[in-house]
Protein backbone atom coordinates (compact mmCIF):
# COMPACT_ATOMS: atom_id res chain seq x y z
CA UNK A 1 0.00 0.00 0.00
CA UNK A 2 1.42 3.36 -1.06
CA UNK A 3 1.75 5.01 2.15
CA UNK A 4 0.07 9.09 2.89
CA UNK A 5 4.24 10.19 2.92
CA UNK A 6 4.96 8.73 -0.94
CA UNK A 7 1.74 10.21 -1.49
CA UNK A 8 2.68 13.41 -0.61
CA UNK A 9 5.98 13.33 -2.22
CA UNK A 10 4.54 12.53 -5.52
CA UNK A 11 1.44 14.70 -5.61
CA UNK A 12 2.65 17.89 -3.77
CA UNK A 13 -0.39 20.04 -4.43
CA UNK A 14 -3.18 16.90 -3.60
CA UNK A 15 -3.17 16.28 -7.42
CA UNK A 16 -2.26 13.63 -9.75
CA UNK A 17 -0.52 14.63 -13.02
CA UNK A 18 0.36 12.65 -15.96
CA UNK A 19 1.88 15.64 -17.92
CA UNK A 20 5.79 16.05 -18.23
CA UNK A 21 6.79 19.08 -15.74
CA UNK A 22 8.43 22.41 -17.14
CA UNK A 23 11.16 23.77 -16.15
CA UNK A 24 9.07 26.73 -14.23
CA UNK A 25 6.89 23.76 -13.00
CA UNK A 26 9.95 21.63 -11.71
CA UNK A 27 11.45 24.73 -9.91
CA UNK A 28 7.59 25.09 -7.82
CA UNK A 29 8.02 21.58 -7.68
CA UNK A 30 11.29 21.68 -5.70
CA UNK A 31 9.78 24.30 -3.60
CA UNK A 32 6.74 22.81 -2.47
CA UNK A 33 8.47 19.53 -1.76
CA UNK A 34 11.11 21.38 0.24
CA UNK A 35 8.02 23.30 2.12
CA UNK A 36 6.58 19.87 2.54
CA UNK A 37 9.58 18.76 4.51
CA UNK A 38 9.43 21.39 6.06
CA UNK A 39 6.53 22.89 8.24
CA UNK A 40 3.76 20.83 6.24
CA UNK A 41 5.21 17.46 6.78
CA UNK A 42 5.90 18.06 10.79
CA UNK A 43 1.86 19.08 11.21
CA UNK A 44 1.32 15.82 9.59
CA UNK A 45 3.70 14.03 11.75
CA UNK A 46 1.89 15.65 14.89
CA UNK A 47 -1.31 13.93 13.85
CA UNK A 48 -2.62 17.10 13.06
CA UNK A 49 -5.95 16.95 11.20
CA UNK A 50 -6.68 19.97 9.56
CA UNK A 51 -2.94 20.23 8.23
CA UNK A 52 -3.96 17.05 6.47
CA UNK A 53 -7.04 17.94 5.07
CA UNK A 54 -5.22 21.13 3.49
CA UNK A 55 -2.35 18.95 2.23
CA UNK A 56 -4.19 15.81 0.91
CA UNK A 57 -8.21 16.93 0.50
CA UNK A 58 -10.78 15.04 2.38
CA UNK A 59 -11.31 12.56 0.02
CA UNK A 60 -7.36 11.56 -0.46
CA UNK A 61 -7.46 11.42 2.98
CA UNK A 62 -10.36 9.19 3.40
CA UNK A 63 -8.91 6.61 0.24
CA UNK A 64 -5.53 6.26 2.62
CA UNK A 65 -7.40 5.56 5.52
CA UNK A 66 -9.91 3.09 3.93
CA UNK A 67 -6.53 1.49 2.41
CA UNK A 68 -5.03 1.36 5.35
CA UNK A 69 -7.43 -0.65 6.98
CA UNK A 70 -8.13 -2.84 4.11
CA UNK A 71 -4.46 -3.75 4.94
CA UNK A 72 -4.83 -3.99 8.49
CA UNK A 73 -7.77 -6.79 8.33
CA UNK A 74 -6.26 -8.44 5.18
CA UNK A 75 -3.02 -9.23 7.81
CA UNK A 76 -4.80 -10.00 10.77
CA UNK A 77 -6.45 -12.65 8.86
CA UNK A 78 -3.82 -14.48 6.98
CA UNK A 79 -0.84 -14.11 10.18
CA UNK A 80 -3.33 -14.53 13.06
CA UNK A 81 -6.01 -17.02 11.86
CA UNK A 82 -3.76 -19.86 11.68
CA UNK A 83 -1.63 -18.87 14.69
CA UNK A 84 -5.15 -19.19 16.94
CA UNK A 85 -6.16 -22.23 15.16
CA UNK A 86 -2.50 -23.92 16.10
CA UNK A 87 -2.75 -22.46 19.74
CA UNK A 88 -6.01 -24.33 20.17
CA UNK A 89 -4.68 -27.31 19.36
CA UNK A 90 -1.98 -26.59 21.46
CA UNK A 91 -3.83 -26.12 25.02
CA UNK A 92 -5.68 -28.84 23.82
CA UNK A 93 -2.55 -31.06 23.87
CA UNK A 94 -1.54 -29.40 27.61
CA UNK A 95 -4.83 -30.20 28.97
CA UNK A 96 -4.32 -34.39 28.02
CA UNK A 97 -0.35 -34.02 28.34
CA UNK A 98 -1.25 -32.63 31.71
CA UNK A 99 -3.90 -35.31 32.19
CA UNK A 100 -1.31 -37.98 31.42
CA UNK A 101 1.48 -37.08 34.21
CA UNK A 102 -1.08 -36.51 37.12
CA UNK A 103 -1.16 -40.47 36.91
CA UNK A 104 3.38 -40.97 36.90
CA UNK A 105 5.06 -41.75 39.91
CA UNK A 106 6.77 -38.95 40.78
CA UNK A 107 3.73 -36.64 40.88
CA UNK A 108 1.66 -39.37 42.88
CA UNK A 109 4.99 -39.39 45.05
CA UNK A 110 5.32 -34.97 45.48
CA UNK A 111 2.07 -33.80 45.86
CA UNK A 112 3.75 -30.17 45.46
CA UNK A 113 4.99 -31.53 41.97
CA UNK A 114 1.11 -31.35 40.99
CA UNK A 115 0.13 -28.09 42.94
CA UNK A 116 3.47 -26.25 41.34
CA UNK A 117 2.30 -27.49 37.70
CA UNK A 118 -0.77 -24.39 37.53
CA UNK A 119 1.45 -21.74 39.25
CA UNK A 120 4.77 -22.15 37.86
CA UNK A 121 3.26 -22.45 33.77
CA UNK A 122 1.37 -18.99 34.81
CA UNK A 123 4.49 -16.99 35.84
CA UNK A 124 6.46 -18.71 32.95
CA UNK A 125 4.30 -18.03 30.34
CA UNK A 126 4.08 -14.38 31.40
CA UNK A 127 7.46 -13.76 30.84
CA UNK A 128 7.78 -15.19 27.27
CA UNK A 129 4.82 -13.55 26.69
CA UNK A 130 6.40 -10.23 27.46
CA UNK A 131 9.74 -11.36 25.65
CA UNK A 132 7.69 -11.88 22.65
CA UNK A 133 5.70 -8.68 22.51
CA UNK A 134 9.24 -6.72 23.64
CA UNK A 135 10.84 -8.07 20.53
CA UNK A 136 7.86 -7.44 18.76
CA UNK A 137 7.47 -3.58 19.13
CA UNK A 138 11.13 -3.17 18.76
CA UNK A 139 11.05 -5.31 15.41
CA UNK A 140 8.03 -3.19 14.01
CA UNK A 141 9.94 0.56 15.07
CA UNK A 142 12.96 -0.89 13.42
CA UNK A 143 15.45 -1.60 16.41
CA UNK A 144 16.32 -4.79 15.40
CA UNK A 145 17.68 -3.84 11.71
CA UNK A 146 21.29 -3.39 12.33
CA UNK A 147 23.44 -6.43 13.36
CA UNK A 148 24.90 -4.42 16.49
CA UNK A 149 21.21 -3.22 18.00
CA UNK A 150 20.07 -6.58 17.04
CA UNK A 151 22.41 -8.34 18.77
CA UNK A 152 22.34 -6.28 21.90
CA UNK A 153 18.92 -6.60 22.37
CA UNK A 154 18.40 -10.41 21.49
CA UNK A 155 21.17 -11.54 23.73
CA UNK A 156 20.25 -9.08 26.24
CA UNK A 157 16.40 -10.49 26.20
CA UNK A 158 17.47 -13.79 26.56
CA UNK A 159 19.79 -13.46 30.01
CA UNK A 160 17.04 -11.33 31.08
CA UNK A 161 14.82 -14.11 30.46
CA UNK A 162 16.81 -16.26 32.60
CA UNK A 163 16.99 -14.35 35.64
CA UNK A 164 13.12 -13.66 35.14
CA UNK A 165 12.41 -17.82 34.74
CA UNK A 166 14.95 -18.86 37.95
CA UNK A 167 13.12 -16.21 40.01
CA UNK A 168 9.31 -16.94 39.06
CA UNK A 169 10.06 -20.87 39.64
CA UNK A 170 11.94 -20.33 42.77
CA UNK A 171 8.82 -18.58 43.93
CA UNK A 172 6.40 -20.90 42.50
CA UNK A 173 8.23 -23.92 44.59
CA UNK A 174 8.11 -22.11 47.65
CA UNK A 175 4.54 -21.54 46.98
CA UNK A 176 3.32 -24.59 46.04
CA UNK A 177 5.30 -26.28 48.70
CA UNK A 178 3.53 -24.18 51.21
CA UNK A 179 0.19 -24.78 49.72
CA UNK A 180 0.90 -28.53 50.44
CA UNK A 181 2.27 -27.94 53.62
CA UNK A 182 -0.86 -26.68 54.93
CA UNK A 183 -3.35 -28.50 52.37
CA UNK A 184 -4.46 -32.40 53.31
CA UNK A 185 -3.98 -34.73 50.04
CA UNK A 186 -6.32 -36.91 49.19
CA UNK A 187 -4.30 -39.51 47.31
CA UNK A 188 -1.46 -41.80 49.32
CA UNK A 189 1.62 -40.51 50.01
CA UNK A 190 5.09 -41.63 51.15
CA UNK A 191 4.82 -41.18 54.40
CA UNK A 192 8.60 -41.40 55.57
CA UNK A 193 9.07 -38.46 52.25
CA UNK A 194 6.11 -36.03 53.55
CA UNK A 195 8.09 -35.92 56.90
CA UNK A 196 11.99 -35.08 55.16
CA UNK A 197 10.06 -31.67 54.64
CA UNK A 198 13.80 -30.24 53.75
CA UNK A 199 14.45 -33.04 50.91
CA UNK A 200 10.79 -32.60 49.53
CA UNK A 201 11.31 -28.95 49.17
CA UNK A 202 14.77 -29.03 47.35
CA UNK A 203 13.45 -31.76 45.17
CA UNK A 204 10.82 -29.21 44.39
CA UNK A 205 12.74 -26.30 43.48
CA UNK A 206 15.20 -28.09 41.51
CA UNK A 207 12.13 -29.71 39.36
CA UNK A 208 11.29 -26.23 38.91
CA UNK A 209 14.42 -24.35 38.59
CA UNK A 210 16.03 -26.80 35.51
CA UNK A 211 12.39 -27.38 33.74
CA UNK A 212 12.28 -23.34 34.02
CA UNK A 213 16.00 -22.21 33.37
CA UNK A 214 15.79 -25.32 30.08
CA UNK A 215 12.71 -23.90 28.68
CA UNK A 216 13.86 -20.16 28.69
CA UNK A 217 16.53 -20.93 26.87
CA UNK A 218 14.56 -23.34 24.15
CA UNK A 219 11.58 -21.69 23.76
CA UNK A 220 13.57 -17.50 24.29
CA UNK A 221 15.81 -18.79 21.30
CA UNK A 222 12.92 -20.03 19.77
CA UNK A 223 11.13 -16.86 19.85
CA UNK A 224 13.82 -14.71 19.28
CA UNK A 225 14.96 -16.23 15.55
CA UNK A 226 10.60 -16.17 14.81
CA UNK A 227 10.66 -12.45 15.73
CA UNK A 228 13.84 -11.85 13.05
CA UNK A 229 11.79 -14.41 10.53
CA UNK A 230 9.16 -12.74 10.84
CA UNK A 231 10.63 -9.26 9.97
CA UNK A 232 12.71 -10.69 7.30
CA UNK A 233 9.67 -11.97 5.74
CA UNK A 234 7.63 -8.83 5.99
CA UNK A 235 5.34 -10.53 8.86
CA UNK A 236 4.35 -8.70 11.73
CA UNK A 237 4.90 -9.99 14.68
CA UNK A 238 2.56 -8.88 16.71
CA UNK A 239 -0.36 -10.77 14.89
CA UNK A 240 1.83 -14.40 15.45
CA UNK A 241 3.99 -14.41 18.44
CA UNK A 242 2.29 -13.60 22.10
CA UNK A 243 0.00 -16.80 21.29
CA UNK A 244 2.39 -19.14 20.22
CA UNK A 245 4.98 -18.11 23.30
CA UNK A 246 1.79 -19.02 25.53
CA UNK A 247 0.89 -22.06 24.16
CA UNK A 248 4.55 -23.72 23.28
CA UNK A 249 5.54 -22.68 26.82
CA UNK A 250 3.35 -24.46 28.64
CA UNK A 251 3.88 -27.42 26.29
CA UNK A 252 7.71 -27.32 26.90
CA UNK A 253 7.53 -26.17 30.79
CA UNK A 254 5.01 -29.10 31.28
CA UNK A 255 6.94 -31.66 29.55
CA UNK A 256 10.39 -30.70 31.37
CA UNK A 257 8.89 -30.87 34.20
CA UNK A 258 7.27 -34.25 33.76
CA UNK A 259 10.56 -35.57 32.76
CA UNK A 260 12.99 -34.22 35.14
CA UNK A 261 10.67 -34.79 38.04
CA UNK A 262 10.80 -39.11 36.80
CA UNK A 263 14.70 -37.98 36.57
CA UNK A 264 15.27 -36.77 40.34
CA UNK A 265 12.84 -38.84 42.29
CA UNK A 266 15.08 -42.02 42.83
CA UNK A 267 17.56 -39.31 44.20
CA UNK A 268 14.96 -37.16 46.27
CA UNK A 269 16.60 -38.42 49.67
CA UNK A 270 20.21 -37.73 48.82
CA UNK A 271 22.04 -34.31 48.55
CA UNK A 272 21.61 -34.01 44.67
CA UNK A 273 18.69 -32.14 44.13
CA UNK A 274 20.01 -29.30 46.90
CA UNK A 275 22.83 -28.96 44.96
CA UNK A 276 21.12 -29.11 41.21
CA UNK A 277 19.20 -26.14 42.89
CA UNK A 278 22.65 -23.90 43.97
CA UNK A 279 23.58 -24.82 40.90
CA UNK A 280 21.01 -22.99 38.98
CA UNK A 281 20.29 -20.31 41.70
CA UNK A 282 24.14 -19.67 40.92
CA UNK A 283 23.28 -19.27 36.84
CA UNK A 284 20.27 -16.91 38.18
CA UNK A 285 23.38 -15.01 39.55
CA UNK A 286 25.39 -14.99 37.25
CA UNK A 287 22.20 -13.91 34.11
CA UNK A 288 21.89 -11.36 36.44
CA UNK A 289 25.33 -9.36 35.85
CA UNK A 290 25.23 -10.15 32.48
CA UNK A 291 21.90 -8.46 32.05
CA UNK A 292 22.79 -5.35 34.32
CA UNK A 293 25.70 -4.76 32.27
CA UNK A 294 23.54 -4.80 29.16
CA UNK A 295 22.17 -1.36 29.08
CA UNK A 296 19.39 -2.07 26.53
CA UNK A 297 17.56 -4.63 29.04
CA UNK A 298 18.87 -2.78 32.48
CA UNK A 299 16.03 -1.05 33.32
CA UNK A 300 13.88 -4.11 33.18
CA UNK A 301 15.83 -6.23 35.95
CA UNK A 302 13.17 -4.17 38.12
CA UNK A 303 9.78 -3.76 36.26
CA UNK A 304 6.81 -5.73 35.83
CA UNK A 305 7.22 -8.08 39.08
CA UNK A 306 4.56 -6.88 40.48
CA UNK A 307 2.12 -7.34 37.54
CA UNK A 308 3.51 -11.11 37.51
CA UNK A 309 2.72 -11.79 41.05
CA UNK A 310 -0.61 -9.77 40.81
CA UNK A 311 -1.52 -12.31 38.15
CA UNK A 312 -0.34 -15.23 39.52
CA UNK A 313 -2.64 -14.44 42.43
CA UNK A 314 -5.82 -13.68 39.75
CA UNK A 315 -4.51 -17.04 38.49
CA UNK A 316 -5.23 -18.99 41.67
CA UNK A 317 -8.38 -17.51 41.58
CA UNK A 318 -9.41 -18.85 38.40
CA UNK A 319 -7.74 -22.59 39.47
CA UNK A 320 -9.76 -22.61 42.34
CA UNK A 321 -12.93 -21.45 40.02
CA UNK A 322 -12.20 -24.13 37.97
CA UNK A 323 -11.94 -26.67 40.51
CA UNK A 324 -14.95 -26.23 41.47
CA UNK A 325 -16.84 -26.80 38.97
CA UNK A 326 -14.95 -29.40 36.76
CA UNK A 327 -16.66 -32.13 38.18
CA UNK A 328 -20.24 -30.41 38.56
CA UNK A 329 -20.80 -29.79 34.65
CA UNK A 330 -19.97 -32.38 31.96
CA UNK A 331 -17.09 -31.60 29.64
CA UNK A 332 -16.33 -28.19 31.72
CA UNK A 333 -12.49 -28.62 31.36
CA UNK A 334 -12.65 -29.15 27.49
CA UNK A 335 -15.14 -26.28 27.00
CA UNK A 336 -12.90 -23.73 29.42
CA UNK A 337 -9.96 -24.59 27.29
CA UNK A 338 -11.30 -22.39 24.48
CA UNK A 339 -13.46 -20.10 26.36
CA UNK A 340 -10.16 -18.88 28.55
CA UNK A 341 -7.20 -19.69 26.18
CA UNK A 342 -8.96 -18.35 22.82
CA UNK A 343 -9.92 -14.70 24.34
CA UNK A 344 -6.69 -14.64 26.13
CA UNK A 345 -4.74 -15.33 22.77
CA UNK A 346 -7.10 -12.64 21.20
CA UNK A 347 -6.49 -9.93 23.78
CA UNK A 348 -2.46 -10.78 23.35
CA UNK A 349 -2.15 -10.01 20.17
CA UNK A 350 -4.13 -6.91 20.66
CA UNK A 351 -2.45 -5.68 23.81
CA UNK A 352 0.96 -6.18 21.57
CA UNK A 353 -0.91 -4.44 18.49
CA UNK A 354 -1.68 -1.99 20.32
CA UNK A 355 1.87 -1.47 22.50
CA UNK A 356 3.60 -0.85 19.41
CA UNK A 357 1.00 2.00 18.26
CA UNK A 358 2.39 3.58 20.68
CA UNK A 359 5.69 2.97 20.59
CA UNK A 360 5.42 3.96 17.49
CA UNK A 361 3.44 7.29 17.83
CA UNK A 362 6.18 7.55 20.29
CA UNK A 363 8.87 7.55 17.71
CA UNK A 364 7.15 9.80 15.35
CA UNK A 365 6.51 12.53 18.14
CA UNK A 366 10.04 12.82 19.10
CA UNK A 367 11.54 12.39 15.17
CA UNK A 368 8.83 15.18 14.07
CA UNK A 369 11.27 17.72 16.11
CA UNK A 370 14.04 18.96 13.42
CA UNK A 371 16.87 18.88 17.04
CA UNK A 372 16.31 15.02 16.45
CA UNK A 373 18.31 14.54 13.55
CA UNK A 374 21.64 15.29 13.45
CA UNK A 375 21.62 18.44 10.56
CA UNK A 376 18.75 19.79 11.84
CA UNK A 377 16.76 19.59 8.78
CA UNK A 378 13.22 17.45 8.60
CA UNK A 379 14.74 15.07 5.49
CA UNK A 380 15.47 12.88 8.09
CA UNK A 381 11.99 12.75 9.52
CA UNK A 382 10.81 11.35 6.82
CA UNK A 383 13.66 8.21 6.71
CA UNK A 384 12.71 7.52 10.12
CA UNK A 385 8.88 7.96 9.86
CA UNK A 386 8.55 5.45 6.59
CA UNK A 387 7.81 2.24 8.14
CA UNK A 388 5.93 3.33 11.50
CA UNK A 389 3.27 5.94 10.27
CA UNK A 390 0.92 3.33 8.92
CA UNK A 391 0.89 1.45 13.21
CA UNK A 392 1.11 4.42 14.59
CA UNK A 393 -2.08 5.52 12.75
CA UNK A 394 -4.34 2.49 12.56
CA UNK A 395 -7.77 2.25 14.15
CA UNK A 396 -7.99 0.03 17.52
CA UNK A 397 -11.82 -0.40 16.76
CA UNK A 398 -10.97 -1.79 13.27
CA UNK A 399 -7.92 -4.41 14.92
CA UNK A 400 -10.65 -5.38 17.99
CA UNK A 401 -13.24 -5.88 15.39
CA UNK A 402 -11.34 -7.82 12.76
CA UNK A 403 -10.17 -10.12 16.28
CA UNK A 404 -13.46 -10.63 17.28
CA UNK A 405 -14.38 -12.15 13.57
CA UNK A 406 -11.06 -14.14 13.46
CA UNK A 407 -11.44 -15.75 16.60
CA UNK A 408 -15.42 -17.32 16.57
CA UNK A 409 -14.35 -19.37 13.42
CA UNK A 410 -12.16 -20.74 15.35
CA UNK A 411 -14.34 -21.52 18.41
CA UNK A 412 -16.79 -22.91 15.65
CA UNK A 413 -14.43 -25.28 14.49
CA UNK A 414 -13.35 -26.56 17.58
CA UNK A 415 -16.28 -27.07 19.24
CA UNK A 416 -17.31 -29.19 15.38
CA UNK A 417 -14.04 -31.35 15.93
CA UNK A 418 -15.54 -31.84 19.67
CA UNK A 419 -18.84 -32.92 18.27
CA UNK A 420 -17.24 -34.94 15.64
CA UNK A 421 -14.70 -37.32 18.04
CA UNK A 422 -17.82 -37.85 19.57
CA UNK A 423 -16.04 -36.56 23.26
CA UNK A 424 -19.59 -34.22 24.26
CA UNK A 425 -22.56 -34.07 22.55
CA UNK A 426 -23.90 -30.43 22.12
CA UNK A 427 -27.20 -29.47 21.80
CA UNK A 428 -28.23 -26.42 19.68
CA UNK A 429 -29.36 -24.38 22.80
CA UNK A 430 -25.96 -24.87 24.47
CA UNK A 431 -23.80 -24.04 21.33
CA UNK A 432 -26.19 -20.95 21.06
CA UNK A 433 -25.20 -19.98 24.40
CA UNK A 434 -21.93 -20.86 24.91
CA UNK A 435 -21.27 -18.98 20.94
CA UNK A 436 -22.87 -15.60 23.10
CA UNK A 437 -20.52 -16.83 25.74
CA UNK A 438 -17.48 -16.77 24.06
CA UNK A 439 -18.10 -13.49 22.13
CA UNK A 440 -18.77 -11.48 25.57
CA UNK A 441 -15.40 -13.40 27.18
CA UNK A 442 -13.79 -11.91 23.90
CA UNK A 443 -15.25 -8.71 23.40
CA UNK A 444 -14.27 -8.01 27.56
CA UNK A 445 -10.55 -9.41 26.68
CA UNK A 446 -10.40 -6.92 24.16
CA UNK A 447 -11.89 -4.39 26.07
CA UNK A 448 -9.17 -5.34 29.11
CA UNK A 449 -6.36 -5.17 26.68
CA UNK A 450 -7.26 -1.86 25.39
CA UNK A 451 -8.13 -0.25 29.15
CA UNK A 452 -5.20 -1.70 30.73
CA UNK A 453 -2.64 -0.69 28.05
CA UNK A 454 -3.52 2.75 27.88
CA UNK A 455 -3.86 2.90 31.32
CA UNK A 456 0.45 1.82 31.73
CA UNK A 457 0.86 3.77 29.18
CA UNK A 458 -0.41 6.55 30.91
CA UNK A 459 1.72 6.40 34.22
CA UNK A 460 4.60 5.68 31.88
CA UNK A 461 4.79 1.89 32.15
CA UNK A 462 5.62 -0.23 28.92
CA UNK A 463 2.70 -2.22 28.20
CA UNK A 464 5.01 -4.51 27.14
CA UNK A 465 6.49 -5.59 30.48
CA UNK A 466 2.81 -4.99 32.17
CA UNK A 467 -0.31 -5.61 30.32
CA UNK A 468 0.17 -9.07 29.38
CA UNK A 469 0.20 -10.96 32.15
CA UNK A 470 -3.39 -9.02 33.83
CA UNK A 471 -4.97 -9.16 30.66
CA UNK A 472 -4.28 -13.50 30.49
CA UNK A 473 -5.09 -13.69 33.85
CA UNK A 474 -8.41 -11.62 34.07
CA UNK A 475 -9.76 -13.70 31.54
CA UNK A 476 -8.25 -16.78 32.60
CA UNK A 477 -11.21 -15.74 35.53
CA UNK A 478 -13.85 -14.30 33.22
CA UNK A 479 -13.80 -17.59 30.89
CA UNK A 480 -14.67 -19.68 33.04
CA UNK A 481 -17.00 -17.56 35.00
CA UNK A 482 -19.00 -16.97 31.67
CA UNK A 483 -18.90 -21.00 30.93
CA UNK A 484 -21.11 -21.56 34.10
CA UNK A 485 -23.54 -19.03 33.18
CA UNK A 486 -24.03 -21.03 29.70
CA UNK A 487 -24.36 -24.44 31.18
CA UNK A 488 -26.78 -22.79 33.78
CA UNK A 489 -28.80 -21.33 31.18
CA UNK A 490 -28.50 -24.17 29.03
CA UNK A 491 -30.13 -26.52 31.78
CA UNK A 492 -33.15 -23.93 32.42
CA UNK A 493 -33.61 -24.37 29.03
CA UNK A 494 -34.24 -28.27 28.86
CA UNK A 495 -30.83 -28.80 27.36
CA UNK A 496 -28.52 -31.50 28.58
CA UNK A 497 -24.83 -31.74 27.74
CA UNK A 498 -23.59 -35.36 28.11
CA UNK A 499 -20.00 -36.06 28.10
CA UNK A 500 -18.04 -39.31 26.92
CA UNK A 501 -16.97 -40.54 30.53
CA UNK A 502 -21.30 -40.27 31.46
Amino acid sequence: MESPIHIILNEPNGQRSDASPTSTEQSEHEHDEDDIFGNKYNALARDDAHARRRLLGGEEVRRIVRASNWSVIRRILLETCPTLLFTTIGMVFAGELLEQIAGWKAFRTVDELLILVPILINLKGNIEMNLSARLSTSANIGALDTAKARRALVVGNLWLLQVQALAVSAVAAAVSFALGAVGKSKRKVNKMLSRSGFLEFTTVLSCALSAASLSAVILGSFMCALVLLCRRWQLDPDNITSPLAACLGDLLTLSLLALLASVLLPIVRTPLPALFSSAFLLVAFLAFLRTRKNPDVRALLSDGWSALFAAMLISACAGMLLDWFVRDYEGFGMMAIVIGGLPGSVGSVFVSRLSTALHSAAEEAAASDPESTEDGSSSGVYLKLEGKTERARERPVVVGLTLLAVSLPVALLYLAFVWVMGWMSLPPIFVLFFVLGFIITTALSLLAAYALTHLFWRFSLDPDTYCLPLQSSLVDLIGPAILVLCYEMAEDAGAQVIGRHQ
